[in-house]
């Protein structure tokens, strides 16, 4: 199977600098790596389900592999985003303090945007971004919301993240 690379011939690696021909190479096997998932929305069964734990188990397995779709294409997304870097020039320096990224940092998390030290300003200024689930609650915790309530509680939550 051909890659994008060698589509788009090598005379695109001409353009990056010897100093992060490794990086990118790594950043383009992962790239590569991650497009060969199946990111589509699961199928569910139409079929009607009289067992209670196989429906259970079944949309349990429905929402784990919409959480990984998700996962997936965000990190294609900083992936893709750390290559076009390298191509213009501006990999390997923080966007947040315009420094240097550390070398063991890059090594780590080579789709890395920030420093240690920009990484941390952003976490205590609360402008990271944080990867969470959804509020659950079951039944058993708490009493059933009305409608309204709900939305609120949605909406709360939402901004939270």
């Amino acid at each position: 199977m051909a890659t994008a690379a060698d589509i788009l011939g090598s005379d695109r690696k001409s353009k990056i600098p010897v100093r992060w021909a490794k990086h990118y190479q790594t950043l383009c096997v992962e790239r590569d790596r991650l497009l060969a998932r199946d990111c589509s929305t699961p199928k569910t069964s139409a079929a009607k389900v009289d067992d209670l734990g196989e429906a259970a188990a079944e949309e349990s397995q429905t929402s784990l592999s919409l959480v990984a779709a998700g996962a997936t294409k965000e990190s294609i997304v900083e992936v893709l985003e750390a290559i076009r870097r390298i191509e213009r020039g501006t990999y390997g320096f923080c966007e947040m303090t315009g420094e240097p990224i550390e070398a063991g940092r890059l090594r780590a998390i080579p789709w890395a945007r920030y420093s240690l030290q920009g990484q941390m300003e952003l976490e205590q200024a609360g402008l990271a971004r944080k990867h969470a689930l959804s509020l659950l609650q079951s039944l058993s915790d708490s009493d059933v919301v009305g409608d309204e309530e709900a939305e609120t509680a949605e909406e709360a939550a939402e901004k939270a993240l």
